[in-house]
């Protein structure tokens, strides 16, 4: 997913930002397929490659978070990656926050409602 996310499209691309042996990197890809996080897709040039669904795009932002968290707890000797937010130019850093008011969502804040289901 980063390396789609990240403008590799076509497997050898993909392979090579990865690093993962051909046939695991293979049955990832498979996987996530079938899961509806990335599709197939061709060009008009017909060259063959990958993109992330809806579905995809909307789990990079889960993991962003993910990323934050990471962060925050990695060893020290473990170097950081940060992102720049191309729209402002500043550093991003992902939040949680409520989309009613705005605020941001610390543990502890939010309390469970069950919801039905029809069907």
């Amino acid at each position: 997913m980063r390396a789609l996310a990240f403008g590799a499209s076509r497997y050898t691309e993909i392979l090579r930002s990865v690093g993962a042996p051909r046939d695991v990197l293979s049955a990832r890809l498979k996987k996530l397929a079938e899961t509806g996080i990335i599709q197939a897709r061709s060009s008009e040039s017909g060259v063959a490659g990958y993109e992330l669904t809806q579905k995809g795009n909307d789990l990079g932002q889960v993991i962003l978070v993910l990323k934050r968290w990471g962060d925050l707890y990695k060893p020290d000797d473990v170097s950081q990656v940060d992102f720049t937010h191309t729209a402002c130019g500043n550093a991003f850093v992902a939040d949680v926050r409520c989309e009613a008011c705005g605020s941001s969502v610390k543990s502890g804040e939010l309390a469970v409602r069950s919801t039905e289901h029809e069907g």
